[in-house]
């Protein structure tokens, strides 16, 4: 009996199994981190590659940036968000500069949020029909937001598509915190 458990060994048909059993439990671990990447980039958010210079010089046209559905945060001034816009069928990418009642008015090439001066927007011309030179002061109502691009001169935003419902977000920018 004893000869017959060596010459098994010997003869390697024991170590199928281990393989086996490691190619099962390697297959199950991958089948699960697949299952929950889907989940998760169903569920909460999705890696996007932006093709605008919008919000160029942070982010540039080829960079991929992570987004957070918009019904998990409450986008605040100051974060980047994706919109739906009503007047055209794109998706754009812009900072909110104002919410929820404050005035935004252009003078003069500078931003003005409730009469303060935001920053310098340095326009093209001094022209009044360049809309990162002047812009009549404008009211935002409640649950509706004012959004801007950090590439001021590409007014594809709030300047020409006028002001956005929060129920045109449709996400906002994820920076992860790294705890290393």
């Amino acid at each position: 009996m004893i000869r017959k458990a060596e010459h098994y060994r010997a003869s390697g048909k024991g170590s199928n199994k281990k393989w086996r059993g490691l190619l099962l439990a390697s297959l199950i671990v991958v089948t699960v981190a697949v299952l929950i990447q889907l989940i998760l980039r169903q569920l909460f958010f999705y890696p996007l590659s932006v093709t605008s210079d919008a919000m160029s010089p942070e982010i540039k046209p080829g960079d991929r940036r992570y987004f957070v559905y918009s019904r998990l945060s409450t986008p605040v001034s100051g974060d980047v968000v994706l919109i739906k816009s009503a007047r055209a069928d794109v998706e754009l990418l812009c900072r909110i500069v104002a919410a929820d009642g404050d005035r935004v008015q252009i003078a003069q090439g500078k931003l003005k949020i409730n009469g303060s001066v935001a920053r310098d927007l340095l326009p093209r011309t001094s022209d009044a029909r360049d809309l990162s030179y002047e812009m009549p002061e404008t009211e935002v109502r409640p649950n509706f937001i004012f959004c801007m691009n950090d590439n001021h001169l590409n007014t594809n935003d709030s300047r020409a598509h006028g002001i956005f419902s929060r129920n045109q977000i449709v996400a906002k920018v994820f920076k992860p915190l790294l705890l290393f």
